[in-house]
């Protein structure tokens, strides 16, 4: 036996590793993307101080928050989509597209925004949370995207 490991085995060996690695670059700049996207959705809904979760963009009219959300989306390079959350008690969530148009039922959406009824005394403003979701996946060169993953964000406390 001159030698141990032959050339067919030593390919795929090289093989399996290229794809792995490509698989962890593509996973960690899918992954910095969607946090980049996420953080600039919360500081967006905070600095408008609500979000209006019946908006919907329809040739150019529409929420100003949705507005620019839509316009913060299209600066970046994020397409990734995934299913978002049911509606519940004490939860209120929309889905939207690139575009700001909303999507319902099982179909994938590029983001979410999901109103969370906050505990407050009585006597004082209701208090609510926004949380973003965004999706990113990891993306392997031969097999396409294999799993989906969310990154949440959760706004401070906004007064209705």
């Amino acid at each position: 036996m001159k030698e141990s490991i032959g050339g067919t085995q030593l390919f795929i060996i090289v093989i399996t590793l290229i794809l792995l690695f490509s698989g962890i670059m593509a996973l960690t700049i899918n992954h910095s993307n969607a946090f980049t996207v996420k953080d600039k959705l919360v500081s967006i809904i905070e600095q408008a101080g609500k979000f209006d979760m019946t908006s919907e963009l329809i040739s150019g009219s529409g929420d100003v928050t949705l507005s620019k959300i839509v316009d913060s989306l299209q600066e970046t390079s994020y397409r990734q989509k995934g299913n978002c959350p049911k509606s519940k008690t004490g939860y209120k969530v929309s889905a939207y597209e690139r575009n700001g148009t909303m999507t319902s039922g099982n179909k994938k959406s590029s983001f979410c925004i999901v109103r969370i009824k906050g505990d407050n005394p009585s006597g004082t403003p209701q208090v609510y949370y926004y949380q973003v979701i965004v999706f990113y996946n990891l993306d392997l060169p031969v097999i396409n995207s294999v799993f989906n993953f969310k990154a949440i964000g959760e706004t401070k406390a906004l007064y209705a």
